[in-house]
């Protein structure tokens, strides 16, 4: 929100530098975003917090002005003319539903002359962002800016009969301000008369009740919308004005009589117009709200030796009123609540206004008592173990959008009708919820291959689908996946496997896998006892294609939370005492074996003897597959003898030869 410093100190005293006031402000919860000099004026622009509407205008920060420094508020007295002028007029404004609408002011007021703006009003207009138009719209805006009550202006002999305020049904169509058609969905807040539409309300006005240059009597409305209707119906229209930003908010309860009253004053003045039917208030005035504050609470929240007298004293600069309680009460404080502090609703709201004001920077430097807890969350711990090992094998870490498109969806062989599509899409690119964290991947590959041949990237995040049974909340699991450009199978499943083993998770399966989009041929689902837990493959070709990316890929996907229910906590595992007997295998393999059926049978065999098994080649030699595995066997409680390594070797191949493998040499020791 801009605000020129010029207009901000007719209502308080200013005597600080802009920088200096941009600093006090910020200490006490207000932020300046930038400081810029207009001609011979100063302009802030403030970032207003959205649970504080009543800082989204002027009277809001002075407000916060005067309480900052103790100083006096001046407001604009309201016209208090509230009787019709010599010629009566009236209007009939009816609301279907209180809760679209539950409060508001309306009026008449005739023999208005539509001109420019004087040039005091529409420089500060110019110099808070918005376009002067004419001194109807002007005004409008000025009290808007000024009080953050929206409202707005129609031509009263457009309207045909009653005016009626209620929720727009699915495709009814208004053609609004700035010429365009637009087609509502249900639940919109919308005003007709007998025969038309004539607004969207707290959005944008209707043409076909537009104050123009004939116009000489207005109908002005000051509305209290209800916030949710007003923020549905911006994002489906993709329609977002300053009033609907203001009215998406909850707004003062009582404000929309005062801004009425303003605004019929600042009318009068610049147009020469007059009220001419009573002025009908409803939900005026709201009922008070009050909150009974122990004040050891404050104390005791904000850390700091604080009396009564300067917690009234701060309490009433920000306008809260304060009465004291009963002898048996005397720890307590009733607080009136000013309609304008919407935010305001428990004892701990007031001791954060008491804080603000009374300055954090001047609270005592203390350490909080107590030790912190040494515990984290297991899950943390477990995400934050692995992306440590994948950062060790090299792989970095990205973190991608979960929206993606439907041309991404069906690059990648997932067909965009059985994906999950949002409803309220804001970009045409990010309609539908990613079903695999491999859509971010590829196309991050895709983009880095102009600065590296050959990258290894993984991220973790939620993956979206749709549940089988037809509930309508979609299954939300948890992913880990990767990427290799520029890799081979190996490679890939050697980094899962290592992840395996620094998880310490064994009993880990690998088996041949059917086509499963974006994978290939050359893939393998990964269990752990009878669970998927994902799969690692080939990136198909076609698919790499669309991509522009060249060489061979591989990636992996696995089930983070099945994952972390496996993994086990780390333990130590003393050196052998004795001896450790090594010994080299090489054999022919058929193509329908695996290497993990190689490598389970030689452990079934040795049995307890079992140390460790490492492939050392794996090559094709006359047609056929070839391997020489590096095998180790060892006793816990004695040096074994010949004989006995004899014996388990024998194991070993009679349970190879059994799984149809064919020893090609003798063991070398």
């Amino acid at each position: 929100m801009r605000l020129p410093l010029s207009w901000l100190k007719e209502y308080v005293e200013i005597k600080e530098p802009p920088q200096k006031l941009a600093d006090d402000l910020l200490f006490s919860g207000t932020k300046v975003e930038s400081i810029e000099k207009a001609n011979d004026d100063i302009v802030f622009d403030f970032e207003i917090t959205p649970n504080r509407p009543d800082c989204l205008s002027v009277i809001g920060i002075a407000r916060e002005v005067a309480a900052i420094y103790d100083r006096r508020l001046a407001i604009p007295s309201p016209f208090s003319e509230t009787t019709p002028a010599r010629r009566k007029k009236s209007v009939s404004f009816s609301v279907t539903e209180t809760k679209l609408c539950p409060a508001y002011s309306v009026g008449v007021i005739d023999s208005v002359k539509i001109g420019p703006s004087p040039d005091w009003l529409a420089s500060k207009l110019e110099k808070s962002g918005v376009r002067a138009i004419d001194n109807i719209v002007d005004v409008t805006n000025y009290v808007m800016l000024e009080t953050g009550q929206p409202m707005h202006a129609f031509d009263y002999d457009k309207i045909s009969g009653k005016m009626r305020l209620r929720s727009s049904r699915k495709g009814e169509r208004v053609t609004t301000l700035d010429s365009a058609e637009r087609i509502l969905p249900a639940g919109a807040i919308i005003i007709e008369d007998d025969e038309k539409l004539i607004d969207l309300a707290g959005l944008m006005g209707g043409k076909n009740s537009e104050v123009d240059k004939t116009t000489t009597t207005l109908v002005l409305h000051v509305p209290l919308y209800d916030p949710l209707s007003i923020r549905r119906a911006s994002q489906y229209l993709g329609l977002r004005t300053e009033a609907s930003n203001r009215f998406e908010k909850k707004l003062d309860p009582a404000a929309h009589r005062y801004a009425f009253e303003r605004a019929v004053q600042l009318i009068s003045l610049t147009t020469g117009g007059k009220l001419s039917s009573p002025i009908k208030s409803v939900g005026y005035p709201p009922q008070q709200r009050s909150v009974l504050v122990p004040i050891s609470l404050i104390r005791k929240t904000l850390g700091i030796s604080i009396n009564r007298t300067q917690i009234e004293d701060i309490l009433g600069r920000l306008e809260f009123a304060t009465t004291k309680q009963s002898e048996d009460k005397e720890d307590a404080l009733k607080v009136t609540i000013p309609s304008f502090r919407t935010d305001i609703n428990e004892p701990v709201d007031l001791t954060e206004e008491v804080g603000r004001i009374y300055g954090y920077n001047k609270f005592p430097k203390t350490l909080p008592e107590g030790s912190p807890s040494a515990t984290d969350h297991p899950q943390s711990n477990s995400e934050r173990e692995l992306r440590q090992i994948l950062s060790n094998l090299g792989l970095k870490e990205i973190y991608s959008n979960s929206l993606t498109s439907a041309k991404m969806l069906e690059d990648l062989s997932f067909p965009s009708q059985n994906m999950l599509k949002v409803s309220n899409r804001l970009v045409i690119d990010y309609e539908y919820l990613r079903p695999t964290l491999l859509v971010g991947l590829i196309t991050a590959a895709s983009l880095n291959l102009e600065n590296f041949e050959k990258s290894s990237l993984f991220e973790i995040g939620r993956v979206f689908e749709k549940k089988e049974n037809g509930d309508p909340l979609s299954s939300q699991s948890k992913k880990i996946s990767a990427i290799f450009v520029n890799y081979n199978f190996s490679e890939a499943k050697g980094v899962v496997e290592t992840t395996f083993k620094d998880l310490n998770i064994k009993e880990v399966k690998f088996k041949r896998a059917a086509d499963q989009a974006p994978f290939g041929k050359t893939s393998a689902t990964i269990f752990l006892g009878n669970r998927l837990l994902g799969i690692v493959g080939e990136i198909e070709k076609r698919i790499l294609e669309k991509f522009d990316i060249p060489t061979p890929t591989y990636g992996f996907e696995l089930d983070l939370e099945v994952l972390q229910a496996y993994a086990k906590a780390p333990y130590y595992e003393p050196t052998p005492k004795f001896p450790v007997v090594k010994e080299n295998i090489s054999m022919y393999l058929p193509k329908t074996i695996y290497f993990s059926d190689i490598a389970n049978g030689i452990k079934a065999a040795a049995g307890k003897n079992f140390y460790s098994l490492e492939l050392l080649e794996d090559d094709i030699i006359k047609g056929q597959r070839s391997i020489l595995i590096d095998i180790k066997y060892y006793d816990p409680n004695h040096t074994l003898k010949k004989e006995e390594i004899a014996k388990i070797r024998g194991q070993v191949l009679e349970k190879l030869k059994k799984i149809g493998a064919q020893p090609r040499t003798s063991p070398n020791f």
